[in-house]
């Protein structure tokens, strides 16, 4: 394989990236991405389109989505990898979490009219912005209304809404990572070290990855862009003892993130797959 890095975590505009299916597959020819998994949020019809894309250019295909879940009030988000992306009951779930990750913004732009006589709810749902732009419905309709002048600052808006993940209706992680074993899939912890924030202390940050990894996950992402080296040794660590895969991944957004394609060069051999590809 000519081309020597892995990333399995980047969103197309099927989700809240910017970049279309053939412009990630670009991107990656461009960085020497080889291993290359479309991870959008709750769909996945990205990961569909990149199929043919990446074996026309030599690309290892993995089938991925990231799935929201519910764990004592956070909202975790596991990473599912090679399921059978034709599971008719799988695609349901994720339309569920879909359908609930959606109807978080209703639940704000409901609250949200109340106190501002430019929006409503009529409106909002027949709204209609550029997905090549990043980001979801809710914040380009608050920015087209003036209320903020950048698609991140309106986030602001759902902690003083109190619209937070503990009344989504999510699934539990362990409920989340039977559903993807049934469909034939791996269940990855994204980005832990986003979540779990107090990394000063680095053996609690371990045991909270034992008590996750516990309900049935299969990996961690343990090459993440924001980690620090403690913190990526940490889940190296977690992952060598339990047998668990080992992912990389950039959360590449396009313009609505910092990250590009391929962000970390993180060579095949420092990743285990088992028999992802």
């Amino acid at each position: 394989m000519d081309k020597q890095f892995v990333d399995m975590h980047v969103h197309t505009f099927y989700s809240d990236g910017s970049m279309s299916p053939e412009e990630i597959v670009e991107a990656a020819c461009k960085n020497d991405v080889g291993v290359l998994a479309v991870a959008d949020h709750d769909v996945i019809e990205g990961s569909l389109k990149i199929k043919d894309l990446c074996a026309k250019n030599n690309i290892r295909y993995i089938p991925a989505v990231e799935i929201d879940s519910i764990d004592n009030g956070t909202n975790f988000h596991i990473l599912a990898y090679g399921f059978d992306i034709e599971n008719q009951e799988f695609r349901d779930f994720l339309s569920h979490t879909r359908f609930l990750l959606d109807e978080q913004n209703v639940r704000l732009i409901s609250a949200m009219q109340n106190d501002y006589s430019s929006i409503s709810l009529p409106d909002y749902m027949d709204f209609e912005y550029d997905i090549r732009l990043g980001g979801w419905k809710a914040l380009h309709y608050l920015m087209t209304k003036g209320l903020v002048s950048s698609l991140k600052e309106a986030i602001k808006f759902y902690p003083q809404y109190n619209i937070s993940y503990d009344k989504s209706g999510y699934s539990a992680i362990n409920a989340v990572a039977y559903r993807i074993k049934k469909a034939g899939g791996y269940a990855v912890l994204a980005h832990p070290g986003d979540k779990l924030i107090d990394t000063a202390d680095i053996e609690y940050f371990k045991k909270e990855l034992k008590r996750l990894v516990s309900y049935g996950l299969g990996g961690i992402e343990c090459y993440y862009p924001t980690y620090s080296e403690i913190v990526t040794q940490a889940c190296l660590d977690i992952c060598k003892e339990n047998d668990l895969l080992i992912t990389a991944g950039s959360d590449c957004h396009g313009v609505f993130g910092g990250t590009i394609v391929g962000e970390m060069n993180i060579t095949l051999d420092k990743v285990v797959l088992k028999n992802l590809i």
